[in-house]
């Protein structure tokens, strides 16, 4: 019988309602059908893709392990369209090849580190292949052989400029030793080309230095790239960075938020006040008159450097610095003797101080000024000043801040300058007196970290 004609005299013999449950059977058949070729595409897709992830990654450790792989380990290569690109690009050899294939250079936005050793041809072909006016951020250790191979190479690619770096940090060894000094010797050249040509016009936001023997990469970078700077950190250390006073950019430092200079000497040598790296009083005075928000001023430290300048310079910069409100840390030290009383009339010396209302901790010597939002980890602490630990009284505050200096320089007490006081003026040292049990213990360096997130370290 054939087959085809068996299924019509089968319903054709069926009533109704045997008809509508055969036909609600087979429809439930086959949505049962569909719903198990709908699972195994899925599975078929979940089982490709970890396919494809385990090809990706084992493309990726074959590429990691290779010298160019393990040579821009750190850095971060910039996705083209889609989201798994980038890995694409740290991953596959091929896709490597075929990038620089077609574009002839490899794009990298920042560079963190780089291989202890690196030869020469090695160092070339990557200064070659680097598209290095995309690089915005870069860590420089000056330590390792193969930055300064990197860089030597680098210096001699003439058209190479990194014209988009916004953030720079360079640091050197602070060990004291032949090696150290030899090592330098080598790396000045490589500095001064970085600092006069490399970044020339680079619009450079952080600057961040560690242990340089000298001052001038700081100065030419200032020099060059002063105009957009928001945050200079920098520790100079060893006697030959104090040799020339410490040059800031006659053009000023507009966009300053930020200015941190210690200078150091080694662990075992002990500076004297004669000996302190200077900075003159109108170079400094005109860096700060330029700058287009004083109240985004926060950090003014120069840690182991003396502001010189005659009198007249040096009284108009204390001056100058009325203006800057948002202050949160300031060390200043000058070289005018008995500085505050020759310079300043008590009134003044009074605004300065108010002028500071971040400003919890107050410190005046005979020829420094001292202020910061926290207790220095090296200096003194809440208990130290206040042995009650309690909120102080606001009289106590004042005679604390201005005991010395109002004895030494005014020839006046402080108990009883505090009882002339208007009550207006005293509700200042009202609010620092409620500041100062909640303030925390930190250091500059650390406090600047917390100020600007986000920056290098």
């Amino acid at each position: 019988m054939d087959a085809a004609v068996l299924p019509k005299r089968i319903f054709s013999d069926l009533a109704d309602t045997e008809l509508a449950r055969v036909e609600v059977e087979e429809r439930q058949s086959l949505d049962s059908i569909d719903k198990q070729i709908a699972d195994l595409k899925e599975t078929w897709r979940c089982r490709e893709a970890r396919r494809r992830l385990a090809a990706r990654e084992r493309l990726r450790r074959s590429f990691a392990a290779s010298p160019f792989g393990r040579l821009v380990a750190e850095s971060v290569l910039p996705f083209l369209a889609a989201g798994d690109s980038l890995r694409w690009l740290q991953a596959s050899p091929a896709v490597i090849a075929q990038h620089c294939a077609l574009y002839g250079r490899i794009v990298v936005h920042h560079i963190r580190n780089v291989l202890e050793c690196i030869k020469p041809g090695v160092a070339d072909a990557l200064a070659r292949r680097l598209q290095w006016f995309a690089v915005e951020s870069m860590t420089v250790d000056l330590g390792r052989e193969g930055w300064v191979a990197i860089l030597t190479a680098l210096a001699t690619q003439s058209e190479q400029e990194l014209s988009s770096l916004r953030a720079l940090s360079v640091a050197f060894p602070s060990e004291r030793s032949a090696r150290s000094l030899q090592r330098w010797q080598v790396v000045v050249p490589v500095l001064s080309e970085l600092g006069s040509r490399l970044v020339a016009r680079a619009p450079l936001q952080e600057l961040v230095l560690h242990d340089l023997r000298s001052a001038d990469f700081l100065t030419s970078v200032l020099s060059f790239c002063g105009q957009q700077l928001r945050i200079c950190r920098a520790t100079l250390i060893g006697p030959g960075s104090r040799t020339q006073p410490l040059a800031l950019p006659a053009t000023g430092l507009p966009a300053l938020e930020c200015l941190v200079v210690r200078q150091r000497d080694f662990c075992e040598q002990r500076v004297s006040r004669q000996e302190r790296l200077a900075v003159h009083a109108q170079s400094l005075l005109a860096c700060l008159q330029v700058i287009r928000r004083p109240e985004r001023l926060k950090v003014l430290v120069l840690a182991g450097i003396c502001v010189d300048g005659a009198k007249e310079e040096t009284a108009q910069l204390l001056r100058g610095l009325i203006g800057f409100r948002g202050l949160c840390a300031v060390s200043l030290r000058f070289s005018v003797p008995a500085t505050f009383g020759t310079l300043l009339p008590l009134k003044q010396l009074l605004a300065l101080r108010r002028a500071w209302p971040k400003v919890g901790h107050f410190v005046l010597s005979d020829m420094s000024v001292h202020g910061f939002d926290y207790w220095p980890e090296q200096m003194t602490e809440f208990r130290e000043v206040y042995p009650h630990c309690r909120v102080p009284d606001p009289s106590e505050v004042f005679i604390n801040e201005f005991r010395h200096v109002l004895a030494s320089q005014y020839h006046t007490a402080a108990s009883t300058h505090w009882h002339a006081m208007p009550s207006s003026e005293q509700a200042f040292w009202a609010s620092i007196a409620r500041m100062l049990p909640n303030m925390p213990h930190s250091e500059v360096w650390r406090r600047v970290v917390e100020l600007f997130p986000g920056g290098l370290r």
